[in-house]
């Protein structure tokens, strides 16, 4: 496979080379994943892809690509369909909230599969505050599907499930590109379909072009302006949430005014001992939430099968939250609720 002219059409669409199209983007990334492209070609394909904007048909390739290398999990045997969420962010501007999600969803009973990276530039990254939390990494397979069925949660470095998506995402960290190739991990799904995607993006455009991904794939996700572009929402305002069923489009919440900001004390970004004591006490409801976070946990209640409606959703994540929708008043947390099933 002639790796140059891929590049050159990247770098110059009008130097008269074909472009990449879905077709021809679909076979450079296989390639990429299969690591059958050559060190000098692929850094040249890394910067290329680094400065091009890229279009629908591009990401459609590359997740197809994707799609075909990822290792398969099985679902664990509870009504609630699994949810996805891919967290990668290295540098933080927002406490991350992940794993607060993450620990409620388990201990209402909806799996949890969070993958990412093991390391980061010293910041409060999921696997550092999973590991201040007690949930260690899973290594293998057989791991993972223990972590699930057992605990409902699991923690998985990204070479596990994809290891050709693992190296590309590391020579990306190496160069310090983060650009639209970055983001293939939000569309990972090793559950073969029955997972649910959580995808945060902070690009409009990029947000944009992967609901387009996820209708044209006819993909389950939940698409939102993620905080650092992990898979939580900004905490001081809350973004358009949408729910892609099959690839239909259903918008949950509208994007709040830009006027309206919600001010609560949350730890310092880079601090991973202060982000896990507040999850610990947010967990406990000894500490206020960013009512944002609230509204997604309820989308994440609706989309898993947990909550038969919106409505219902947003009851129970206001009483698991310990905190009411309309003010700040306590209330017990909800465990004594019917869970339809979700695979009927």
């Amino acid at each position: 496979m002639n790796f140059s002219r891929y590049v050159r059409s990247m770098v110059d669409p009008d130097n008269g080379t074909t472009g990449p199209g879905t077709l021809g983007t679909q076979d450079v990334f296989a390639a990429v994943f299969d690591g059958g492209v050559p060190d000098l070609e692929l850094g040249a394909l890394v910067v290329a892809i680094h400065n091009r904007s890229p279009s629908v048909a591009d990401v459609v390739g590359a997740y197809r690509a994707m799609a075909e290398r990822v290792q398969h999990l099985r679902p664990p045997d509870r009504a609630c369909r699994p949810l996805v969420f891919a967290s990668y962010n290295m540098a933080r501007q927002s406490p991350n909230l992940l794993p607060w999600l993450a620990l409620v969803l388990r201990r209402l009973g909806i799996p949890v599969l969070v993958h990412g990276n093991l390391g980061g530039s010293g910041g409060a990254t999921s696997a550092y505050l999973f590991r201040e939390l007690g949930v260690m990494p899973s290594a293998t397979l057989s791991q993972i599907q223990t972590a699930l069925d057992t605990e409902g949660l699991a923690f998985v470095p990204a070479g596990v499930l994809c290891p050709g998506l693992a190296n590309l995402i590391a020579l990306q960290n190496r160069l310090g590109l983060h650009d639209w190739a970055y983001k293939l991990a939000a569309l990972l799904d090793p559950f073969r379909g029955d997972g649910v995607r959580i995808v945060g993006a902070s690009d409009a455009e990029l947000r944009s072009i992967l609901e387009s991904v996820c209708s044209e794939e006819s993909l389950d996700a939940l698409v939102f302006d993620g905080a650092d572009d992990d898979a939580f929402v900004t905490p001081c305002r809350r973004p358009g949430i949408s729910a892609f069923r099959r690839g239909l489009r259903n918008v949950l919440f509208e994007p709040e005014s830009s006027s309206l900001q919600w001010r609560v004390d949350l730890p310092d970004p880079l601090d991973v001992a202060a982000t896990a004591s507040w999850t610990r006490r947010a967990i406990a409801g000894e500490v206020p939430l960013p009512h944002p976070l609230v509204n997604q946990l309820a989308c994440c209640l609706y989309v898993s099968g947990y909550a038969a409606d919106m409505n219902q959703a947003k009851a129970i994540a206001a009483m698991e939250s310990g905190v009411l929708l309309a003010g700040e008043a306590r209330a017990e947390p909800a465990h004594n609720v019917t869970v339809p099933d979700s695979r009927q």
